[in-house]
């Protein structure tokens, strides 16, 4: 009881929520996130009105440090959230979570990097873009990098960044860098069919100099080689890669629900007559559908009471336990996306309306699903890979 009062008076103090209320807040979101949704696909940006109650609600800053003056939220409280805000809107709900996890990267830099990232306001958000597309030159006082990194979801809506460069010439090595969104220019290059509000355009670095304590290896961030450096904040000893893999499906399936409902809402009219809803292939069509949603959800449950244990337990998960989780992240997603496409059978030709939610909510989930770090494919084989006693 005292813990989750202090937690509230630090809370208060600095004008974002308590964890406790964050699922409610996401829920409440959820009517505005919708009203804006169409507006946000047309755009390929986020409506001032969506990008405010996010930031105000304090959910594209869930995983910023207590002492930070953020929520510090778990990972199941920030899974529901982003499943919530889903229901309303996936792109809104995508990036949530892109921020939130940069955030949960960036507290990784220890003290003076979050005080020059939090220092003024908890609710300053970091995008990231962790695929090795840039370089670093050795300087005096830390590097000089240069790049571009693209897609960068979220960037419209960041204040910093953590992108990945080589560590330099002859070696494997690479690292992460921290760094003013503001040292960098925008191109404006994403122009998909789904995830459109994303803004996951091209992010251009030229020459720009990242002091050393804004520079950590990205390979051992990725295998929690920082775990043990925060030991009274048990949440950024989480298995990283893990536990970041699980948050990714949450937007989908929160689409998956917000397309069950809006399908069920549609076939239920009592006013057409004859009904689709009296066939008995849509009825099949629409059980499959929910059962697929259902099972996502306990398959990602499951693996996130791994990584919940991993946290209490302050200690990084093993390698079967981490590839099972990928497993589930990856079947989860599939799930998702078949279970759409027979929701949108189900509806029929007028699924595909433009004024129709379902067609949005269809072309983000394909679009999403596709993104690497859940690919049924590659989570298979390393599954495959690792209960056969094959390196990864």
């Amino acid at each position: 009881m005292a813990s989750d009062q202090a937690e509230y008076v630090r809370s208060m103090e600095s004008g974002l929520p308590p964890a406790t209320d964050l699922t409610r807040k996401a829920d409440e979101s959820v009517a505005l996130l919708a009203e804006h949704a169409g507006e946000a696909d047309r755009l390929g940006r986020l409506p001032e009105a969506v990008t405010r109650r996010l930031r105000e609600a304090g959910f594209l800053s869930l995983c910023v440090p207590r002492r930070s003056g953020g929520p510090e939220a778990r990972f199941r409280t920030a899974f529901e959230v982003y499943a919530a805000l889903g229901r309303g809107c996936g792109s809104s709900a995508w990036v949530a979570m892109i921020l939130s996890g940069g955030c949960f990267m960036a507290a990784l830099y220890g003290e003076r990097a979050r005080e020059e990232v939090w220092g003024a306001d908890p609710r300053v958000t970091v995008c990231s873009h962790l695929t090795i597309v840039g370089t670093a030159r050795p300087t005096e006082g830390g590097v000089v990098i240069s790049g571009r990194w693209a897609p960068m979801s979220g960037m419209h809506q960041s204040d910093w960044a953590i992108v990945a460069v080589s560590a330099g010439e002859g070696t494997e090595d690479s690292d992460l860098a921290l760094l003013p969104l503001s040292a960098g220019t925008i191109e404006n290059t994403w122009q998909v069919a789904g995830m459109r509000a994303t803004g996951g355009d091209t992010l251009v670095y030229e020459e720009v100099f990242v002091p050393d304590h804004r520079v950590i290896s990205r390979g051992k961030m990725l295998s929690g080689g920082y775990s043990g450096a925060f030991p009274d904040e048990p949440l950024y000893g989480a298995t990283v890669i893990t536990a970041l893999t699980l948050t990714v499906v949450a937007p989908l399936l929160g689409m998956a629900e917000a397309a069950l409902a809006s399908t069920l809402e549609k076939l239920g009219d009592t006013a057409k007559s004859p009904r689709r809803a009296d066939s008995a292939t849509v009825q099949l069509a629409v059980a499959e559908a929910a059962s697929l949603i259902d099972t996502a959800r306990l398959r990602l449950y499951r693996a996130l009471d791994d990584v919940e244990r991993g946290i209490e337990t302050q200690t990084q998960l093993d390698p079967p336990t981490q590839a099972r989780a990928g497993m589930d992240a990856g079947t989860a997603a599939r799930s998702i996306r078949e279970a759409v496409n027979l929701l949108l059978t189900a509806v029929g030709t007028a699924g595909f309306a433009q004024t129709n939610a379902l067609q949005r909510i269809w072309r983000d989930v394909e679009v999403a699903v596709r993104h690497a770090t859940i690919a049924p494919d590659l989570a298979r084989e390393h599954y495959g890979r690792t209960l056969l006693g094959i390196e990864p």
